[in-house]
This record gives structure tokens, C-alpha cells and sequence, in this order.
């Protein structure tokens, strides 16, 4: 995919967001549908756009109340070269070309002061990308990649003149073609052996519609029709057809609710997690309790980037007409806790709510394990009509192991790291999203079960080891309500480690090993058995905020 460049929103006192520019066209402003959204009183709803083609990037100022400058110059149009800096109310962004400032990912923490160079260093990566045009999307178990379709003929087969040629035994040389005409897309069988299926039917023949979910062999391919940006709100011509909206319940991942002590929120709050991290400890120097989800970018060097979470529910409000309280609810929750206990929690705020069957259920990264906990084993599958996983961590984050600072001079952090390491590892949910697969290789080839082989931890962890053994045990590898897997791809992931232990077994060294993800994710372990999927070029942090993604929720939600 073309990449014109970045834009770096923030600077070195700010948590940064790096917006990769892949589409022709970005708007910025302050509106929940904008690609860059802005929340800043001065910035107009619609503030200004980037164009962009072979010949570079040209900023345009659509008529905003206060302006937006170039170097300090107010202007209507700018060609942008590399290092001008925009200011748009009081936000700045820089525009850089395609190679972005080194993000290590990890560092020494030993000061305050590194703690914020660290902060000025890291970003929330967000991939801008083009959904202008309709393509679609390949996932086997080795790979998952896009392909355009224009209106041409497209083969797909074994045979090497096709268009999309996969090393399957179950295909046949020429087994379908996707063929397009004024906008229409069709795909047809070419007489395979074997067959092409959509919703579990043979067809012969079929005119595609939007996510439509085809199987050839071991490949899924979804269809995606390409689309504007104002086809993400819902137009009142649409409403009439649907009497009311799907309840909606958005469950955030780690790190996504707010904490509270008394009248201190002690989440978010990097700073005060680095310089008094045993505020956070379990068991609690006080009770704490969750207020809402996180309303603001969140980094906290070596661990976690996501963007602003109450973006997707704004998403819903201004694109669909949702109302938070009324068929929308966002549920807070202790993210420390065992996701048993959330998931418990999930029913007392349900029946608070008082909310009317049925329920669609939104959830990213650690909320998955909530929300698929509380269907499965705690009666919510009486409730939920449909269930959406972003990023859902179904067979762990290998990501995390390097939280469990384990073995001699591994995996240094530093003074104020060591001290924040100290406190996570007594989180029960941070052990229950570790890898259930086989995602740790000693130096004899041997694999390690991180679940049940024990001897990596400290005794006075083993505990919590346990418990999370018994939570994956619980929980189901399948979904008992409809469910979407969205997930990223193409993006560099740590999916397995390579160790050396000693014969007590403690952890020596270590070397990641990578494949592709969404940068915490490995799509390998994202998509949850029997569910559809839905793969995007988004990193983690950033799927709630993807335009593809609410273009998938928009049909979710209105469809008849």
C-alpha cells in the first residue's frame, strides 16, 4: 500500500500519536468522523484536508473559525514538505516522510527524567489507510494480505497464471473468478472440485455485498466494497427501515477503565504508575474502584500505546445516533482483577442498565476475555444477539512475557521499571493472557506449556499461575452467540521466544521472534475458532478508531 508520508500529532511533552498517511485524502477536525480527530474547542468540526497523489501532500483549510498555520503562516492551501510544522488550534502536527522516529521498545527507566524521555520517544501508531476502493482480503494460516479488484476478471486457483495462486491440494488449477462491472462484483465457480462456499452454502454463482465471507480451501476471503468517508454515518432516509437501534455494551481491554481512590484517579496517570507504582498493587493500599473508560491516548513505556478509547463510542453517537445511557454503555471494570471477577461485574452493570435484549457486545483486547467469559459461563449468551472482538487475545500475548522480568540481567528496565514490573505481576489478568500455544522454545527444541510448567516463575507467583490455568480451562474455545473476530495484520508481532535455561530451569537469555500481527497481536492467534473475521492493517492500539473497522460495526449494527 502507498504511504505519503506520516503526521506526528503532539510534542515532546505530549503523548504522541504517529498517523501513517496511506489514503489520498485525510480530514482533521473535530468531529468523531474525521481520520484525525481533534478535541480541542478551537478546531472546527471540519478544520481542514490533506490531499495527497504522486506529486506529495497539499494542506487545505476548509474555512475553519480560527485558522491553520504552516510554520506560523495562516493559510487557505500549502504544498507540505518534510518538517513543516501545522498548528490547528492548539494542537501541532508535524509532517515527516515515511521513516518515523526510532520507538524502541524497551528502555532503561531509572529517573523521572527518562520515564519522559521515553514518553517524548514512543507513539500510538495509526495506519490512515485507503478504503476508497472495493478489494479484498486473503487470510490462510501462513499469511493475510489485500488485493484491489477492479472491474476486471479476476482468477483464483493453483494454477501459477492466475491472478491469486495459493500452494493448496484443495484447490482446483482454475477454481473461481471474481468479476466486476459498474460497481457490482460477482464471484463464480469455475467447476471446482471441491467448491466455493459463503455462509456455509455451495454456490455456483454469487453478486457479493459488503463483508461477505467467501471459503476456497483453507483461504477466507472477505469483500470489502470501497466507500466514502460520510457513508460512516447513517442517513435518515436508512433510520426509517430499522425501528430502533441494537443495545450496545463496549468493553475496553487492559489499562482502559478509570481507577479511582476516594477523589484521586490514580489510571491514567503514567507518571504517578512510575513514581508510586504500588498504589496500584494488589492487594490494595485502599479501595480503588473503575469510573468510566479512558478518555484521553495512553503510553506507558515497554507495556502498553492505545488511543482514546471514548472515541468509538463517539463514533456511535455522531455517525449513528446512538445515545450513551440510553442504547449505549460502556463498561468500566478493575482491569487488575481476575477476568472472572469483571466478568461478574458485567452482570450487576447489565442488570443496572436495565438494558433490553438483545445486546451487541464490543470489546477489545483484554475485554474479549471478559465479554466471552461472561456469555459462556455466567448466562450472558441469553442476552447477546452478536458478539465483536478487536484484538482479542484468545491465545494469549506472547508481548507480555517481557513484563515478567524472569532470569539474571534479562530483559533490564531499569529502577522505576523493575519498581512498575513489581506491581503488575500482581494483577491475576495479567497471567491469564499469556500464550496458551506453544509460543516459548528452550535450547534443546523443547517447548515450554508457560501454563503449566511453573518453574519460570518465582514461588510466590506460582499462584497466580493457577489461577489462570483454571480460567482458560473454563472458558470455551468457541463462542455460543454469533461472534466477528477483527483483527490486525502485516505488522511486525512478537509471536514466539527462544530461551536458554539453566537445570533449575531458570531463563538465561532470550530472543523474540516475530511474525505478523497487530503489533501485540500475532494473527495466527486472533481469530476465535467458528467466528467470522474481519482483518485490518491497524496496529492494536488503534482498531477501535479504524475506518474499515466502523464501517464493519455500521453493518453489524443497522442491518435488518
Amino acid at each position: 500500500m502507498e504511504k505519503f508520508g506520516i503526521l506526528i500529532l503532539g510534542d515532546d511533552e505530549d503523548d504522541q500519536v504517529e498517523f501513517s498517511l496511506s489514503k489520498p485524502t485525510v480530514e482533521i477536525g473535530r468531529a468523531a468522523l474525521n481520520d484525525i480527530v481533534l478535541s480541542d474547542h478551537k478546531i472546527s468540526r471540519s478544520h481542514a484536508r490533506i490531499e495527497c497523489d504522486e506529486t506529495g501532500c497539499t494542506l487545505i483549510d476548509l474555512g475553519s473559525s480560527n485558522g491553520t498555520l504552516v510554520n506560523g503562516d495562516r493559510i487557505d492551501r500549502a504544498k507540505l514538505v518534510p518538517g513543516d510544522v501545522i498548528q490547528l488550534g492548539g494542537s501541532i502536527l508535524h509532517f515527516e516522510e515515511i521513516a518515523s522516529l526510532q520507538d524502541p521498545e524497551m528502555t532503561m527507566l531509572n529517573t523521572e527524567a527518562d520515564v519522559r524521555a521515553s514518553l517524548a520517544s514512543t507513539m500510538i501508531n495509526t495506519s490512515l489507510n485507503d478504503v476508497s476502493e472495493s478489494r479484498i482480503v486473503i487470510h490462510t494460516l501462513e499469511k493475510t494480505w489485500e488485493v484491489p479488484i477492479e472491474e476486471t476478471s479476476l482468477l483464483i486457483g493453483r494454477d501459477p497464471a492466475c491472478d491469486i495462486v495459493f500452494d493448496d491440494i484443495r484447490l482446483s488449477r482454475r477454481h473461481a473468478e471474481i468479476v466486476g462491472k459498474e460497481g457490482i462484483f460477482t464471484i463464480r465457480d469455475l467447476q471446482s472440485t471441491n467448491g466455493t462456499w459463503i455462509d456455509q452454502k455451495r454456490i455456483d454463482k454469487h453478486v457479493l455485498i459488503d463483508s461477505d465471507e467467501i471459503l476456497i480451501g483453507k483461504a477466507r476471503i472477505v469483500f470489502k466494497r470501497g466507500f466514502r468517508q460520510e457513508e460512516l454515518t447513517f442517513v435518515a432516509s436508512m433510520m426509517k427501515k430499522i425501528p430502533r437501534h441494537r443495545p450496545v455494551v463496549f468493553v475496553p481491554g487492559f489499562m482502559g477503565s478509570q481507577l479511582w481512590r476516594g477523589s484521586e484517579r490514580v489510571w491514567p496517570n503514567v507518571r504517578l504508575m512510575f513514581s508510586q507504582p504500588e498504589i496500584l498493587r494488589i492487594p490494595d493500599s485502599g479501595p480503588i474502584e473503575p469510573r468510566g473508560i479512558v478518555e484521553e491516548v495512553v503510553i506507558v513505556p515497554n507495556l502498553l500505546k492505545q488511543d482514546v478509547y471514548s472515541r468509538l463510542g463517539d463514533y456511535l453517537v455522531e455517525g449513528l445516533g446512538y445515545e450513551r445511557g440510553k442504547d449505549l454503555f460502556e463498561f468500566a471494570y478493575d482491569f487488575r482483577l481476575d477476568v472472572r471477577t469483571s466478568a461478574r461485574k458485567m452482570i450487576e452493570a447489565i442488570d443496572d442498565w436495565n438494558i433490553d435484549s438483545p445486546i451487541t457486545i464490543i470489546a477489545h483486547s483484554l475485554g474479549c476475555l471478559v465479554s466471552r467469559y461472561y456469555i459462556e459461563r455466567l448466562g450472558g449468551d441469553s442476552k447477546v444477539e452478536r458478539l465483536i472482538l478487536l484484538g482479542g487475545p484468545h491465545s494469549g500475548i506472547p508481548h507480555i512475557l517481557k513484563t515478567f522480568h524472569v532470569g539474571r540481567n534479562l530483559l533490564p528496565l531499569g529502577i522505576l521499571g523493575d519498581r512498575l514490573r513489581e506491581t503488575l505481576v500482581t494483577f491475576p489478568s495479567i497471567y491469564q493472557i499469556l500464550p496458551t500455544y506453544a509460543s516459548v522454545i528452550d535450547q534443546d527444541g523443547k517447548y515450554i506449556n508457560l501454563l503449566k510448567d511453573d518453574s519460570w516463575l518465582p514461588e510466590i507467583q506460582r499462584p497466580y499461575l493457577r489461577q489462570a490455568r483454571e480460567f482458560r480451562q473454563e472458558l470455551k474455545k468457541t463462542s455460543s452467540v454469533p461472534t466477528i473476530s477483527i483483527f490486525g495484520y502485516g505488522i511486525k508481532t512478537i509471536s514466539q521466544l527462544q530461551i536458554h535455561r539453566d537445570r533449575n530451569g531458570t531463563w538465561q537469555n532470550v530472543e523474540f521472534i516475530d511474525a505478523p500481527g497487530d503489533d501485540r497481536i500475532p494473527e495466527s492467534t486472533a481469530v476465535l475458532k467458528g467466528s467470522e473475521i474481519h482483518p485490518v492493517q491497524q496496529h492494536h492500539g488503534s482498531l477501535f478508531v479504524d475506518n474499515d473497522v466502523r464501517m464493519r460495526l455500521k453493518l453489524e449494527l443497522m442491518r435488518d
